[in-house]
């Protein structure tokens, strides 16, 4: 660490691409939905063509006529207790809390394929309370995840100051091969507690990733991109084809909502073009779109805030499965409660609690027949299940920041 000449700024050093790396900060609670958004939208950016001519370029090298990297999603969120950090070194990295998974994978860190027993008690005896658990998960599936993980390790070392302590494992069961990883709080050289600015994770690690999945695999290949431009219709998630569907020609927003079936729709779109298709098609099988078949060219009616739904389907991978299961309502009430709404009430109906892969978020559903409303109420804490059926107060309260917090109160 030393002082910038021109500034007197204390930095660690400078990266190889010329940035200032400035010391760590604490580190807030992070939303891991928030944190998947954000990745993907950059992705978009690699995917969708340009609004300029040479688009089939775009497609064929990225932007402009350099060759693209290899794309590497990370994201970071952690644990403040003790007991459920070791629960999650234990129970779900080596992945026995899933009985259909038979060949379970084998922990590894930077000495060790296949960690022994000795080393995994060695860590749980200096493990602290805060754990970060990092996901890693690149596009190309022919990665040598041991090596990218050991590298970005040795990188976010480098750039912090930091000796970390850590495991790792790779699961295979899901559609993209990812690996956890999970750093312990306490650095093994000073003795001090670890604190990774969020911008380390956003922009650097996620650079460094990128570049050593390109190290050890190459540019992406044209079939690559090609089947990354053929998936992004069907992403659960707001994309630059949404966009590009509200910009071009044949959007339409009514001036007031129309009631179709058991739904409100707030605007219309007429499009000859293919992806849009592809994409209003995906958008009417998960409920957010209407197609009015007897009209040539095929209408289709966007569901009222279904651009907000459409983002919270991002950020919440359990909103749609809430909107499905609603007791008294239909699926479109269903609202995003961000604080600004106040205080609202009514019984729960659906609790979901986060287990670091299937569900992203802890969350509760509330229903109130006498509003005619539900909300999907994002948290920080988890719920019981035995809380079912009770009645339950939301207020927002102001954290440090300044941003709206949910604060809930539940009837015994």
């Amino acid at each position: 660490m030393h002082k910038d000449s021109l500034t007197g700024q204390e930095i660690i050093d400078y990266d190889f691409w010329g940035t200032k790396l400035f010391p760590p900060k604490k580190l807030n609670v992070t939303d891991t939905g928030r944190e998947i958004e954000a990745m993907f939208r950059e992705l978009d950016r690699l995917h969708y063509p340009s609004k300029k001519k040479d688009s089939e370029m775009y497609f064929r090298t990225g932007r402009g006529n350099s060759p693209q990297k290899q794309p590497c999603v990370v994201k970071m969120y952690y644990t403040e207790s003790k007991e459920q950090h070791l629960k999650f070194l234990r129970n779900y990295m080596p992945q026995m809390n899933k009985k259909e998974v038979k060949d379970k994978p084998e922990l590894f860190n930077e000495n060790y394929d296949s960690v022994p027993e000795s080393v995994i008690l060695d860590y749980e005896r200096i493990a602290s309370d805060k754990g970060f658990k990092f996901i890693i998960s690149p596009e190309s599936q022919n990665i040598d995840m041991k090596c990218l993980v050991r590298q970005l390790v040795c990188e976010l070392e480098h750039i912090t100051g930091f000796k970390l302590s850590w495991l790792a494992a790779t699961h295979t069961d899901t559609e993209h091969v990812h690996t956890h990883l999970l750093v312990n709080g306490i650095d093994k050289k000073s003795g001090e507690e670890i604190y990774f600015d969020p911008s380390i994770v956003r922009n650097l690690a996620r650079r460094y990733a990128s570049e050593i999945c390109t190290q050890l695999n190459g540019y992406r290949s044209e079939q690559q991109i090609e089947a990354s431009r053929q998936n992004l219709p069907y992403a659960r998630r707001w994309t630059k084809i949404d966009e590009h569907i509200t910009e071009y020609y044949g959007y339409e927003e009514f001036s007031n909502d129309r009631i179709v079936g058991n739904s409100e729709y707030e605007a219309s779109k007429v499009t000859a073009d293919e992806l849009e298709i592809q994409r209003l098609n995906f958008l009417v099988s998960i409920g957010l779109a209407l197609v009015y078949k007897k009209s040539k060219p095929l209408k289709y009616y966007l569901e009222k805030g279904w651009k907000e739904k459409l983002k919270a389907v991002g950020r919440y991978n359990t909103y749609l499965d809430a909107r499905k299961k609603l007791t008294y309502m239909p699926g479109y009430k269903l609202e995003i409660y961000d604080g600004s709404m106040g205080k609202i009430n009514g019984v729960i109906t659906q609790i979901y609690n986060m287990d670091d892969e299937n569900i992203w978020n802890n969350a509760v559903v509330i229903e109130n027949r006498a509003e005619d409303r539900a909300w999907y109420v994002p948290l920080r804490t988890k719920l019981k299940n035995d809380d079912v059926g009770k009645f339950i107060t939301v207020k927002a309260e102001m954290n440090k920041k300044g941003k709206l917090r949910p604060l809930i109160f539940i009837d015994k």
